[in-house]
């Protein structure tokens, strides 16, 4: 297992809840209500629950501009930085869906969660630019905070006052996912900000209530239970609630060894665990029957699916090393 002294502890620990979070939502099954003809919708306690997953990617975001942004990359770096991701979104579109998940076990469910991927390539790029001239970089996010983030949260405020109102052709979107370039830098603002446990619970606080504003809002106008996750990534609760548990968990540190240990184990390895979970998951439900479960059955089922992935991502890269080390002995 790697030398967690390398590691930056609270950063691992944001990247293995985040990731924790991902897997937990992707995996389902659990009951978050349903809408009975009649009367008003309110989320129950596993839609609490599953709120907290709405900061799962924005953590990522805001972990990856925590540490790549102060290296001021270069075209060249940024540009080989994006390919990397383009050439994993190939990798995972061609040998994890349509060879593994298609031909060999006959599953036609689409893996869309691949998305950020490609997302995380064009924030790599753009960052170049918006570091170039930072004027510009006042503009984008100026308007990415109108839209989409305070404009999601007016259609929700309208069409919560308003259910049977036509406002929702104003879109609540995402546009596109450029959403991600705000959580990207304000995790490289926060990243030596000093506050307090009160602003990071308050934070907390105004998030979830925010995102549970939004599940309401939107269950009761379309009349079917908005989960307040993956659509809820580019609005000002999502965002609240993963700044407030980046602040509190960014000066994390443990004395335990082991902990330390695991902790930075699974961080280095949640690109592979991001890339694999899904697959899994589809497997599980194919041949194991795991489509409705309780939530602590799906808590300790999303835990088994990261360790097993870990280990074989950490196998992966094990044998990679070994195999590059073989090659240069041989050559020199």
């Amino acid at each position: 297992m790697l030398n967690s002294q390398n590691r930056i502890f609270g950063y691992d620990l944001i990247k293995t809840i985040a990731i924790f979070m991902i897997v937990f939502y992707h995996l389902g099954g659990i009951d978050i209500g349903t809408i009975e003809s009649g009367k008003y919708f309110l989320p129950n306690f596993n839609q609490f629950v599953l709120s907290f997953c709405a900061a799962s990617v924005p953590l990522f975001l805001m972990v990856h501009g925590a540490l790549v942004l102060p290296k001021r990359l270069n075209l060249k770096e940024s540009i080989l930085k994006a390919i990397k991701m383009v050439l994993l979104f190939l990798f995972s579109k061609v040998v994890l869906q349509r060879i593994l998940l298609e031909k060999c076990f006959s599953i036609g469910d689409e893996m869309v969660h691949f998305w950020f991927l490609g997302t995380l390539g064009m924030v790599y790029v753009v960052s170049y630019f918006l570091n170039k001239w930072k004027w510009l970089r006042h503009i984008v996010f100026l308007m990415l905070i109108i839209y989409p983030f305070l404009s999601n949260l007016l259609v929700d405020c309208v069409v919560f006052y308003k259910p049977g109102s036509n406002f929702l052709s104003f879109g609540h979107d995402g546009f596109y996912t450029f959403y991600a370039l705000v959580y990207f830098y304000l995790g490289y603002h926060l990243k030596h900000k000093t506050l307090t446990r009160y602003f990071s619970l308050l934070a907390i606080t105004v998030g979830l209530l925010l995102i549970h504003f939004e599940v309401v809002a939107l269950s009761n106008y379309f009349q079917i239970v908005f989960d307040g996750v993956n659509g809820s990534f580019p609005t000002i609760g999502a965002m609240a609630l993963a700044t407030g548990l980046f602040i509190l968990l960014k000066s994390s540190n443990s004395s335990n060894h082991i902990i330390r240990k695991w902790i930075s184990f699974i961080g280095s390895n949640t690109m592979g665990i991001y890339l694999f979970h899904v697959l899994v998951i589809f497997l599980l439900r194919k041949y194991a029957g795991c489509e409705s479960l309780g939530l602590p059955s799906s808590i300790i089922l999303s835990c088994l699916i990261i360790l097993v992935i870990a280990l074989f991502n950490h196998f992966i890269k094990i044998c990679f090393e070994s195999l590059h080390k073989y090659h240069y002995y041989q050559k020199y």
